[in-house]
Formats: C-alpha cells, structure tokens, sequence
C-alpha cells in the first residue's frame, strides 16, 4: 500500500472519529486498528496528533470551498437550505455532526496550533453565509432590517445548534425542522 494511500485512509478514518466522537476521543491507535496497521507507522504521515487535526482542517476548509462553489448555482435560499441539509446529513449518520462543531466543541482544549487554523475555517464559513445572504437581500429574497452579518451569525448558530439537538434527541429531522425556522427568519416577510 503507497504512502498517499495510508495517509489518505487515515485521515478519511480521523474524519469519522472526529466527527462522532470529538478531537480528544480518538488516538493514533484507534486510527491504527481500523487501519489494520502498526500506529508508529502514522508517524510517517503525521509528526504528531497536531498535525493530524491540522491536516484534517485543511481538508475541511478545501471541501467546503468546493461545496460552495458547486451550490453558487443555486439561488441564495437554496444554498441556505443545502447547507443545513449537509448538517441533516451528518445528523443522520450515528449522530455525527459537521467537522467545525466537532472542534469548536472543543476548542478550549485543543493545541493551539490548530485554533488559528480552526478560525479560519470558521471565518470561511461565516464569511460564505454573509455573502449568500448579501446577494438574498440585494435580490429582495431576504429582508434587509438586519446585516447580512448579522443574519449569517443567526443562521450559522441555528446550523451548529442544530446538529446539537440532533444529536442529543437521536432525532435528525430536527436539523430540517430548524431549517425551516432559519429561512422563515431570513424571509423578507419576517422584518
């Protein structure tokens, strides 16, 4: 098996964990034994469980930034709504929830090489949110009463809280149902 190949798998695995079990509860020998190999053999990919964590945000940030430019088709609401339907996605996979709740969950405890990384990826996607609402309210489907700053701040808190509640109820439709809420507060009927 190539180098790439076992970095590849292991950080596809770190994702999982991740995303079920936050940063702290996983280690390099859970990766190791789904991975069928020797944990000192992940030292060749990562120097660290760091450097993991900052390879998987790298990751993140390059999906999403993928994501994003293939729901930029779609109108302002829509992208919106496939966004929180990522988060109904993860909801309903054994309770899992997107990577950056995964983190900030914990990011009082994480190395501090990874929290100015873990920002970014937040920034990214409040700065995302900000533009979509922008271009909402530019085309009077969202109302203006409020910034897009501060409308992209609600909706992303309703996405992560969401996920949350989700995974505390074992009920995922809840992730929709608060999708609702979040279009309903960004209609232009709502100010």
């Amino acid at each position: 098996m190539g180098i790439e190949s076992t970095k590849s798998r292991a950080l596809a695995e770190s994702r999982g964990l991740l995303q079920a079990f936050g940063y702290n509860g996983f280690s390099f020998q859970h990766i190791a034994n789904a991975l069928g190999i020797n944990k000192a053999s992940l030292y060749t990919h990562f120097e660290s469980k760091e450097d993991l964590g900052k390879d998987l945000i790298e990751d993140f940030r390059k999906a999403f930034a993928e994501w994003t430019e293939t729901v930029s088709v779609f109108e302002p609401d829509a992208q919106i709504g496939a966004l929180f339907e990522v988060f109904f996605k993860f909801a309903s996979d054994s309770k899992k929830v997107c990577p950056l709740s995964a983190m900030v969950g914990e990011f009082n405890s994480l190395p501090t090489g990874m929290k100015g990384d873990l920002k970014e990826l937040y920034e990214a996607r409040q700065s995302w949110l900000k533009k979509v609402i922008k271009r909402g309210q530019s085309q009077k489907i969202f109302r203006k009463d409020k910034s897009a700053a501060e409308l992209a701040s609600l909706v992303l808190a309703m996405g992560l809280g969401a996920q949350f509640m989700a995974r505390v109820s074992g009920e995922p439709h809840l992730v929709r149902e608060i999708k609702m809420r979040a279009l309903e507060v960004l209609n232009l009927d709502q100010k």
